[in-house]
């Protein structure tokens, strides 16, 4: 039988509390005594305002709110904040100068147009529940330059007392896009991926672009000298899903369907586009190796304003690729790559009326492309040196290649590398740029390299005049807009690749400078020369063409009044000097030249 007593369950006896004395009357001129309150009862202290930080939107602060013992805060995300002076230097109406300057309190209230201060405009406050946020990006991006580019004179046209070929290839354009980004996704992201992502970008472009020749602007000269043209496009309409983590370290995998803008490698050598499609991505390894596979379906391009139209055109692109960081060496990140390019489109005419699809060369007929790439890549440093390198072999068919006027198996490379080296605010480069060349356009094999829709940033990017300017010659482009390569094909955004060109050896030196944090600057020196001429011979049926090309010195300048993104400016400008081959090519030798100006705002 259990027993009763404490001490027989080895617990302490209990001892009896002692007697408590008898209660007595108060005396009669005692104070009353006061009420205890309940346990359930909150102690209230004065009222004072407490107020969110930044701009929380219309479900914050700016209330009331009565201090209690304890207080249930249905949004965790707007807890008010005392206000607080924290040396005694407030006046008593400087509350709204020190509200909207910081003071020397240790946070700032914010407002609607800051982008900095917590914002629920920039996805730093839920807009429904707890976790559903929203972002909103606001771009002006406007671009002006003046160059001078080798241009027909129009001459039959314009004016018949003029015999010579190429006129005055003075031009001034300028370019305006006003981009708005609305971004709407799920999930506590300061320490994971979203649940989801939602993403609309529409673009607004206004261009202008004035010659002085006739033929150039409009296919029907009769249009004249100047284009002006607009157009409305959306640059990004996708859905990211999470599908799930692949290690307790918030490695995931993703999904993106719909219209998204992907780079393929570090410098854009292959392709870098907004394309539609589907992209698979994510990491492993605390995010030392991510990996991205892709299927886009490429759109047509509005002409004069190089964005994405509803259309699609008959060419798909498939992209795998495999990043591992910290390479054999710290710091040291390599890539290996695939990309298939299958291109089918049809004919095409742009919008001002000139023919792109197929190209006007040689043969003039429609191509059927197959081409597959396998790369490696690299961008990093291996102690105080900087490496970033490109090695791409292509392999395919190419189906009715125009120049050659019969199928081609295609097998063409690209090699590249920058080597730099840091010396505190200033970074000296070298640079080295090797596009294979077709040395015999008719044996049945395209030997010449080209990407699918490049747009590299290399040796001067788009301040060089080289990458930066298009250089037509006899309704194709020896170089495309946005591109180095040589390959005598149509635009390269309307047109198809072509796998028989004479190719491109690039030797630049140069600097970065950050001389102040705001100021930048970049100088490139390079010398340019035909990797083959054979093709050129065969297309302007031209013996003897020099290789030589020229030199280009570009130097690049960017400001950034803030010491942040929301308003950058750049101002820069390029020499083109032609060599012997230039000077065969257009029978010139005059100093080609382009000055750039931009202004970038940014909430």
């Amino acid at each position: 039988m259990l027993s009763n007593d404490p001490a027989a369950l080895g617990q302490p006896p209990r001892r009896t509390p002692p007697a408590e004395p008898p209660a007595q009357a108060p005396p009669e001129d005692a104070p009353a005594a006061e009420t205890p309150q309940s346990p359930e009862t909150p102690t209230l202290l004065p009222a004072i305002p407490l107020e969110p930080l930044g701009h929380s939107g219309p479900a914050g602060g700016g209330e009331w709110i009565r201090r209690e013992a304890a207080v249930p805060m249905p949004d965790r995300w707007r807890l008010g904040w005392f206000d607080w002076d924290r040396y005694g230097r407030r006046g008593p109406h400087d509350d709204l100068l020190m509200n909207a300057v910081g003071g020397d309190s240790p946070y700032t209230r914010g407002h609607a147009f800051n982008p900095y201060d917590r914002n629920i405009l920039k996805g730093d406050y839920p807009i429904a529940g707890d976790d559903l946020f929203f972002n909103f990006t606001a771009i002006s991006d406007t671009f002006l330059t003046a160059r001078k580019l080798p241009t027909p004179s129009g001459a039959s046209a314009g004016d018949p007392g003029r015999f010579d070929f190429f006129g005055d290839g003075e031009q001034f354009f300028i370019n305006q896009n006003f981009i708005f980004s609305f971004e709407l996704f799920q999930g506590y992201t300061a320490f994971r991926p979203v649940d989801w992502l939602l993403r609309v970008t529409p673009v607004i472009n206004f261009n202008r672009l004035e010659l002085n020749e006739h033929n150039a602007a409009f296919i029907d000269t009769r249009q004249g000298e100047t284009r002006g043209d607009n157009h409305v496009a959306l640059a990004e309409t996708f859905l990211e899903l999470h599908l799930g983590d692949t290690s307790p370290k918030f490695d995931i995998a993703a999904l993106r369907l719909g219209r998204q803008q992907f780079n393929s490698d570090f410098r854009g050598f292959i392709f870098n586009d907004n394309s539609d499609g589907v992209r698979l991505l994510g990491n492993f390894d605390s995010n030392r190796i991510q990996y991205n596979l892709t299927f886009f379906t490429q759109t047509e391009k509005d002409t004069n304003s190089q964005l994405n139209e509803l259309d699609w055109r008959d060419q798909q692109v498939v992209i795998a690729n495999l990043y591992l960081q910290d390479f054999l060496w710290d710091g040291y990140t390599t890539q290996f790559s695939f990309h298939w390019n299958h291109d089918q489109s049809d004919l095409r005419y742009d919008e001002n009326g000139f023919l792109v699809r197929p190209s006007l060369a040689g043969s003039v007929s429609l191509q059927n492309i197959d081409a597959f790439y396998l790369g490696w890549a690299s961008d990093g440093h291996i102690g105080r040196l900087n490496v970033n390198h490109a090695l791409y072999y292509v392999l395919g068919e190419d189906r009715r290649n125009p120049i050659a006027g019969r199928d081609v198996d295609i097998s063409a490379y690209l090699a590249a590398i920058e080597l730099s080296y840091d010396i505190d605010w200033l970074r000296p480069k070298v640079s080295l740029l090797y596009q294979s060349g077709d040395d015999d356009p008719e044996d049945g094999r395209g030997e010449g390299f080209d990407g699918i829709f490049d747009n590299p940033f290399f040796a001067g990017g788009p301040g060089s005049f080289y990458q930066g300017q298009a250089v037509r010659l006899f309704g194709v482009d020896l170089t495309s807009a946005r591109s180095f390569y040589n390959d005598l094909a149509g635009t390269k955004a309307e047109g198809q690749a072509n796998y028989v060109n004479p190719g491109l050896l690039l030797l630049n030196t140069g600097f970065d400078a950050e001389i102040t944090p705001k100021l930048r600057t970049s100088f490139n020196a390079s010398s340019l020369w035909f990797a083959q001429t054979e093709t050129l011979e065969l297309f302007l049926n031209q013996n003897g063409i020099d290789p030589h090309l020229g030199y280009e010195l570009n130097l690049s300048t960017q400001y950034r009044p803030a010491l942040n993104n929301n308003v950058i400016l750049t101002l820069g400008g390029s020499l083109f000097f032609p060599g012997d081959g230039f000077t065969d090519i257009f029978d010139t030798d005059e100093t080609l030249w382009q000055i750039f100006a931009g202004v970038t705002l940014s909430y």
